[in-house]
Formats: structure tokens, sequence, C-alpha cells
């Protein structure tokens, strides 16, 4: 206002001083065309202005004179600061949705109608939604599962709800409903398909230790009140003793495999690896082999010299030892086995034992590893077998970065292959 007052004060002093000393009609001339070019001026950079207020990419730094310069300055000293936070919440955002894609929750943003207001990445996956296609839409146009819509409509906040069907690849997932705001509320989802298939497992491996237990204990239990109960000879009591002794021997290793499995799975292979020579590993087994099978097989041994792998010595025997001694096993009288111990041409340590026994079905080898699996149950109770040890097998497999490969046929024989990583 003071540069607005100056000029038309200046201006009335110069009109003046034109009529004094020319003419009162030049005077006004010169004055109302002085006063044409500030209001044209005024005109221009007000239309300026306002073109640039409304185009919002367009930001160059404006210049001006008098209270435009201060106005543009004003402005443009704005439009730094807005450029700025601009970018800070751009890169807080961004932070934001790196975290979201980390966690393993979904989360889903929605109204208090339903409707779909935001989707992180995870949920996209999870439920089959898109934040691009699917904003706007109600969440329940795409769960349409009876339990989740119950859940939704009811309103439970922090409680948690676990649908098992819900996708064609029969997914279990956890959803928690969370309050956001007063117009928006949160939905969690979790995929939990691994730890209701834990579930399972553990239910089923409580189950099937508990009946391994049971049956050596009911024959035990039988033969103490069948000796307890009635006169019995000597003989016969010594038979019953002798099939006690082997009942018990074989809760004794069953005992122990399980110990073995739950020390395998919560121990850190990778801290105590050394390099193993498995060729003197095998030249041990050969010898217990030897002891344990007593002529009743042919057990042939190819062992290559200096076989190393990085591992631990213990666990690899017992690998070992539970592949051979499966061979003894399952192979009738007479049969034959042969264990090798080589390195192949790609620098691969390999331990080979194959056998003509009764083999395996096709069908039942992905099962094999499994624990307490049996082809056979009856047949694996009579030849002493606890159905842990191809779940120890492939359990140090695994520790050691190793591969487990089975072959079979039935009535034809079986070969089972560790393969070792090779050396890097």
């Amino acid at each position: 206002m003071s540069r607005a007052f100056s000029f038309l004060t200046a201006l009335t002093l110069s009109t003046l001083l034109i009529g004094v000393t020319t003419s009162l009609i030049i005077s006004l001339l010169f004055c109302i065309f002085i006063l044409g070019l500030w209001v044209l001026y005024q005109s221009f950079q007000q239309q300026r202005f306002l073109d640039w207020l409304k185009n919002t990419s367009y930001k160059p730094i404006l210049n001006g004179y008098g209270i435009w310069k201060l106005i543009y300055s004003s402005a443009n000293s704005l439009l730094k600061k807005g450029e700025l936070q601009e970018s800070k919440l751009k890169n807080n955002l961004a932070a934001f949705r790196r975290a979201t894609e980390a966690m393993e929750d979904g989360i889903l943003v929605i109204d208090n109608n339903n409707y779909i207001v935001a989707v992180t990445p995870r949920a996209e996956h999870y439920l089959n939604i898109s934040q691009e296609q699917d904003y706007g839409t109600s969440i329940l146009n795409h769960i349409r599962h009876p339990s989740f819509v119950e859940y939704l409509l009811s309103g439970s906040l922090n409680k948690t709800i676990i649908i098992e069907d819900l996708s064609l690849d029969k997914k279990a997932l956890e959803f928690k409903l969370l309050p956001f705001d007063a117009t928006q509320k949160i939905i969690l989802c979790r995929d939990v398909t691994k730890l209701r298939q834990l579930e399972v497992e553990k239910k089923d491996f409580v189950a099937s230790a508990s009946h391994e237990l049971k049956t050596p204990l009911t024959v035990i239990t039988g033969y103490l009140e069948t000796i307890f109960e009635i006169e019995i000879n000597k003989v016969e009591k010594n038979r019953m003793l002798a099939e006690m002794l082997i009942q018990t021997k074989r809760m004794d290793k069953l005992i122990n495999d399980l110990l073995l499995l739950s020390k395998l799975e919560k121990s850190d292979t990778s801290q105590n690896k050394t390099q193993v020579n498995i060729s003197l590993l095998t030249h041990e087994l050969s010898k217990l082999s030897g002891n344990i099978n007593k002529d009743q097989h042919t057990i042939c041994f190819d062992i290559e010299d200096n076989v190393f792998v990085s591992g631990t010595k213990d666990n690899l025997r017992s690998a070992f030892w539970n592949l051979i001694n499966n061979a003894i096993i399952y192979t009738e009288k007479g049969g034959k086995i042969e264990v090798s111990c080589l390195n192949t041409e790609e620098g691969r340590a390999v331990f080979i034992v194959k056998d003509n026994g009764i083999g395996i079905e096709a069908y039942h080898i992905d099962k094999l590893t499994e624990r307490f699996f049996r082809v056979d149950s009856s047949g694996s109770r009579e030849s002493k077998g606890t159905g842990l040890g191809l779940s120890i097998v492939n359990e140090i497999v695994q520790k050691h970065g190793a591969s487990l490969k089975i072959q079979s046929q039935p009535n034809v024989g079986s070969k089972f292959s560790i393969i070792f990583p090779a050396d890097v």
C-alpha cells in the first residue's frame, strides 16, 4: 500500500508540474496515460498470477515489480515449503509401504460401510484383491465366506477368526479386526496354514508315539500278569522273559530315536561342522555291519579313498548306519547289499546303499521319511523297526544341505543315495 500511495503521490505532483509549465489538458492526458499503463500492468500481473496458481505443474520463479515482487517472493517461499513437506510425506509413505511389505500380515483398511480404502501387497496376495481395481468396493464382495461375513458384521474388535477353506489352494487365514479412526477400521490377515499343519502333525505324532509305546507295554503287561497269576514251567517263563526283554529293548530304541530327532531339530549343525572323512566312517560301519549281519546277507563295500564332506561326524554315522541297517532288515536272508562311498565328477560326495530286498511301491516313496510311516506295519514290527529311521536320515541330510534320493521297485530292491553339495 505504501508503494502504491507513493506512486500516486508522485503521479499527482508530476501532473501538477506539467500543468504549471505547459497546459492543464496535457497534464491530464499524461496522467490518464500513466494510470492506464499502471492498470494494464496490474491486470497483466493478476492474470499471470492466476494462471500460475491454476497450473500446479508450472513452477518457475516469477518476477515482478513493486507489490508483485513481494507477492511472488512469498508465493515461491510457500511453494518450496510445500515441496519439502510433500517430499517428506512421500518418503514416509514409501517407508511405510516397505515396512508393510516386509510384514507377514496383510493389511486392509476399510471404512464404516466395509468399503476398501487401502490394501497392502501381502493382503492382495492372500485375498486376490487389487488396490487399483477394487478400491471403493465392498470387502464382502470379495470374501463371501459365511464365517467371515458374520465376524465382520458383528464388529468384534481385537478378536480373531481362522478360516481354513477360503481359497482354492485351501490355505488357512487368520483375520483380526482393529479400530483405526472414527471412520475407518483395519483388518489384519495372516497365513497360518503351516501352523495348522504343524498342529495336526503334532497331534498325529503324539498319537503315533503313544501307539508305538503302548504295543510293547501291552505285551509286557500281559506276560507279567500271566507269570503272577498262573503257575508256569521254567521253559515257558524264560520264553516270556525273553520276549519282554525284546519289547523293552524295542521301547528303549524308540525313545532313543525320538530323543535323537528332537535333538536334531533343535541343534544348529552349522556351528559344529568339520571336515569329515566319510571313507573312514564307512570302513567303521562295514565292520559293524559284519557283526550285526552274521553272514545272513552278502554285503559289499565300494569305498573310494579320502571322500570328505563338511558336517557332524556323529550325525553322519547315524544317517549312514540307518540306511545300512534298514537294508539288512528289509532284505531277505541270502540277499545282496551294496554300500558305496565316492566322489562324482562334479565334485559331490555320495553315499549309496543298494539292496535286492522287498522293494517299495512308487506311491509310498514320498511318504517314507514321515515319522512312524510303514509300508507294512506288521512286517516292520517283526523286523524290529521303529518307523523313525528314515525320518532321522532325512533330518540329518537337510541339516547338511544334502539331498536324499530314493529309488525302489517291488520285488526288485531299493537304492538310497545321500548326495552332498559340492565344496566351494
